[in-house]
């Protein structure tokens, strides 16, 4: 019998058989296999660009079973491959700002973790460990600079300097002998210099507070004033003796950071204030300056993200002019391109007359031509291909190059001609392309591409397309797949039904419906590589389903504001009706037994479909679910729900616990105890809740945050689930007890 609280360790949920099939210890492997090569990317060249001379391309790239990266050079002629870097695999010793900032970038791996090249082309900078490393171009040797602990490094145009972060406050590193000079000065721990601050980090994509100019005499720096932000305190329970460590961490409708912009000169001296109305926009969400023209534009945003303006700034004074402006009933979200590789918007045109901006207010993603002064000028990318980022701009030839969906779970390759607006198809085989052109060259680039057959490969390709070099990786191959796209139900929604690979006609198995479902994350897309976790799931005897109903991204500006104010009821009736519709098309499906997992957003849809729909889910598993949505931060929350002050019916129907007393299924919750996104508070209310209710759950805690570093933990976290699942979507008296 089911305890009211169970808490669950990772062993005690390997054992057990099942009338559908038994699991053997073997079949379990394909789990750590997914976990030690993290979903088989170690090993794939990470953050490839080609170097200014053209003749070669520098990357990142660990081994096949190891998250160490190192810096390395192709030679396209030769096809050598040489580590420029050689860093010792050990475990790293990290500040706690660097942690924090690795959290934000949702990165796991060891190593050199970035490098910059210099649009002079002579210099290169990598950067390991708040360790800074020079790389010369010319004969590619690599010299450590002293002193360490830097933070938000960024290399200067001309190669000659650094910009960086020590104790909060802004300092210029010479390339040539690492002599450093501090710039600002007055930087604490809450009034910080040179460093976004975690609503822009976390949500708004702009991971900088450091911007050089062209001629690389100034930056550019964002001072955060943090002291009204509330403080979080989470401490490692692993280690009792040590202290808590503190987190300004801005809950919705509590106070953000205030955030102003200087300009400063990289020797120092007198501060330059931008000056737009930050209290009226406090949101600072890009800040680009021209190297075509020397143009410094900022772009700002209300704390309701439905305003959005972009400054031209006058940086001999700070004075700042309206170009455009943006307005949506519901929420603004960020110009597309910001979420890949692409240049960053506003772009200047070489003529200063004309700049390129993007918009969603027609429905779709447009990339537009707009005069010096903002005014209107055309849309140079059509509907049928909503744009998703621009690559590149060759003004010699009058063309663009820009990335868009055209079939939503696709990416493809363009260029266009800015004169007569001709679209010419660069790179459109199906699967995920994430194009890179370096600097200054039009005629080559790097295309990471994740095709619809599996396989994942880092190419370069020319002007036109055609592939001219593999880069070379030593990633481990995944396993076959045997994954479906489709589109389902009376909206056609995108949708993905993964088999188990020996599947065979007339098989009847119970069905896993993996899930995100909300805001900013699209789960159906056409690149198996990306899904080898949930293959191993369905080869254990599932049917694994996946679709993305209204809320989700890159469909179209109504689609994805159905949610607006209220942030569960329309995706939960989507999701039903599309596994409702694949049943009936997939004779396969026993929709008699249905279980539900997902993590983040997916875990807080699984924990609200398990209590509210238990007819048709037997059991979920909810990791890291965000319970209540007044604990998450404002900008994400905000942004779909408003203040708590002004719309407390849409937080009430969008709160897990306003629904806690129906469970009647099983449900395990999965939560790292210093996670610190979703703050475990999110867990110990729902826990409080349930135990106050009289409804039984089981909990597993995890040591750390979401981020699951270890290969073994992470293996055995995916097993756990996969148990957990199948023994309770299979048993004839799951039924735990219905509310009194």
């Amino acid at each position: 019998m089911r305890g009211l609280i169970r808490p669950m360790m990772v062993g005690m949920l390997l054992a057990g058989t099942t009338g559908y099939h038994t699991v053997q210890a073997a079949s379990l492997q394909c789990f750590r296999d997914d976990a030690i090569t993290h979903g088989y990317t170690l090993g794939l060249p990470r953050n490839a660009q080609i170097t200014p001379d053209g003749h070669a391309a520098l990357f990142l790239r660990s081994g096949p079973e190891d998250t160490a990266l190192q810096l390395w050079r192709y030679d396209f002629a030769t096809g050598q491959q040489t580590a420029l870097t050689h860093v010792a695999t050990g475990n790293e010793h990290l500040s706690v700002e660097e942690k924090a900032r690795r959290e934000r970038a949702r990165l796991t791996m060891t190593g050199v973790t970035a490098f910059e090249v210099a649009e002079s082309g002579r210099t290169a900078i990598a950067t390991q460990a708040g360790r800074l490393l020079r790389i010369d171009l010319v004969n590619y040797s690599v010299t450590p600079l002293p002193q360490q602990d830097w933070g938000a490094p960024r290399l200067s145009p001309d190669g000659r300097h650094i910009s960086a972060v020590r104790n909060n406050d802004m300092y210029v590193i010479s390339t040539s002998n690492g002599k450093a000079h501090q710039v600002t000065h007055g930087g604490t721990a809450d009034l910080t210099h040179g460093l976004t601050e975690f609503a822009a980090a976390e949500e708004l994509d702009r991971p900088d507070g450091l911007w050089w100019s062209p001629d690389s005499r100034s930056v550019v720096y964002e001072e955060a004033d943090l002291s009204g932000v509330e403080k979080h305190y989470i401490a490692d329970p692993e280690n009792p003796a040590t202290p808590p460590v503190a987190f300004r961490y801005p809950r919705a409708g509590t106070p953000n950071a205030r955030v102003r912009l200087g300009i400063i000169k990289r020797d120092g001296g007198h501060t330059r204030w931008i000056r737009w109305d930050n209290t009226l926009y406090p949101y600072v969400v890009r800040v680009v300056w021209s190297k075509e023209t020397g143009r410094l534009s900022v772009v700002v945003m209300n704390r309701a993200q439905n305003e959005e303006r972009v400054l031209d700034v006058d940086p001999h004074n700070g004075k700042t002019t309206e170009l455009l402006a943006e307005h949506d009933a519901a929420w603004i979200n960020i110009a597309a391109t910001a979420h890949s590789t692409g240049l960053a918007l506003p772009y200047w045109l070489k003529d200063g007359k004309h700049f390129l901006w993007a918009s969603e207010r027609s429905g779709t993603w447009r990339l537009e031509m707009h005069n010096a002064d903002g005014t209107p000028g055309h849309e140079l990318t059509p509907a049928t291909l909503p744009f998703l980022s621009l690559d590149d701009v060759d003004a010699a030839h009058h063309t663009i190059t820009f990335t868009a969906t055209p079939d939503r779970v696709n990416t493809a390759v363009y260029r266009e001609d800015m004169n007569t607006g001709a679209i010419t198809e660069i790179a459109t085989a199906e699967g995920l392309h994430q194009p890179y052109f370096s600097p200054g060259q039009h005629d080559r680039f790097i295309d990471r591409f994740s095709a619809a057959d599996g396989s994942v490969r880092v190419l370069l390709r020319d002007r036109d397309g055609n592939t001219r070099a593999t880069l070379p990786d030593v990633a481990r191959k995944a396993p076959p797949f045997n994954i479906k796209f489709l589109t389902v139900g009376p909206r056609s929604y995108d949708a993905m039904i993964v088999r188990p690979v020996n599947f065979h006609a007339g098989q009847h198995l119970p069905v896993i419906l993996s899930v995100y479902g909300g805001p900013g994350y699209k789960e159906v897309l056409d690149a198996p590589a990306l899904y080898a976790e949930k293959q191993c799931l369905a080869n254990q005897g599932f049917i694994v389903v996946s679709l993305d109903g209204r809320g989700t991204p890159d469909r179209d500006h109504d689609w994805e504001r159905a949610i607006h104010n209220n942030l569960i009821d329309t995706p939960l009736e989507d999701q039903i009706t599309g596994m409702q519709a694949m049943g009936k098309q997939f004779p396969e499906m026993d929709m008699r037994h249905v279980g539900i997992y997902g993590w983040s957003f997916g875990g807080y849809f699984t924990a609200m479909a398990v209590m509210r729909h238990p007819e048709l889910f037997r059991t979920g598993v909810a990791g890291a679910p965000p319970v209540d949505f007044s604990d998450y931060d404002t900008t994400y929350t905000e942004r779909y729900l408003g203040l708590p002050q002004l719309d407390g019916e849409g937080y009430r129907v969008s709160n897990v616990l306003t629904y806690s007393k129906y469970l009647s299924r099983p449900l395990l919750i999965i939560h790292g105890v210093t996670d610190d996104n979703v703050y475990f508070v999110n867990t110990l209310k729902l826990t409080r809740s349930l135990i106050r209710a009289g409804r039984p759950y089981d909990l597993m805690l995890l040591p750390g945050t979401h981020m699951l570093a270890d290969p073994t933990i992470r293996a055995n976290v995916s097993i756990a689930r996969m148990q957990y699942l199948r023994d309770h979507i299979l048993s004839n008296a799951n039924v735990v007890g219905k509310p009194g």
